[in-house]
């Protein structure tokens, strides 16, 4: 028991304001997710459309719902045809 206690102990390494602790993994895991995050320096995580999928002109979409004074969502059919490219 006493081997295990120094053990856990010495792998906390600090007690945030709630009680709970931080332990060493929790910084390794912030480390990864810095690494991660680092390696997108624009910030963009998207994974790529299918082929089969439409093209939206999206400058072109925004222009329209401005002058309008709608949200893209709120588009039928018809007025979304203009800015989707097959």
């Amino acid at each position: 028991m006493v081997a295990g206690t120094k053990l856990k102990s010495r792998y906390i390494i600090k007690r945030t304001p709630g009680g709970h602790t931080r332990t060493r993994s929790d910084i390794m895991r912030r480390r990864d997710i810095e690494r991660f995050d680092n390696a997108f320096p624009d910030g963009v995580f998207a994974f790529p459309a299918s082929t089969d999928s439409p093209k939206v002109k999206i400058r072109a979409l925004d222009n329209y719902c401005k002058q309008h004074g709608v949200e893209p969502k709120d588009l039928t059919e018809e007025e979304m045809k203009p800015f989707l490219v097959y």
